[in-house]
């Protein structure tokens, strides 16, 4: 498991995703940033091993020109590891 959460951040920073995660039953691993981004992230921690893993909501927000993501965020703007 900490190979995973080592491999976990790594990525989060790669993708400059934010969010949290738990380890653990039940654990969660939520996400924030560009939406191509977070869709690269899932696709790329579906492909580890896992008991189960399941995508259970996703959520959009338009940005207009000349705004940055960043001023739109509600979590984080880095990845912390919670509980």
């Amino acid at each position: 498991a900490n190979s995973k959460r080592r491999d976990i951040a790594t990525l989060t920073s790669r993708y400059k995703l934010g969010g949290y995660m738990k380890i653990g039953w039940p654990g969660i691993i939520l996400v924030e940033g560009n939406e191509m981004d977070c869709i690269t992230f899932v696709d790329d921690i579906k492909r580890w091993r896992w008991q189960q893993l399941q995508v259970r909501g996703e959520e959009q927000k338009v940005i207009l020109d000349g705004t940055s993501l960043d001023s739109h965020r509600k979590l984080p703007q880095h990845f912390e590891e919670i509980g």
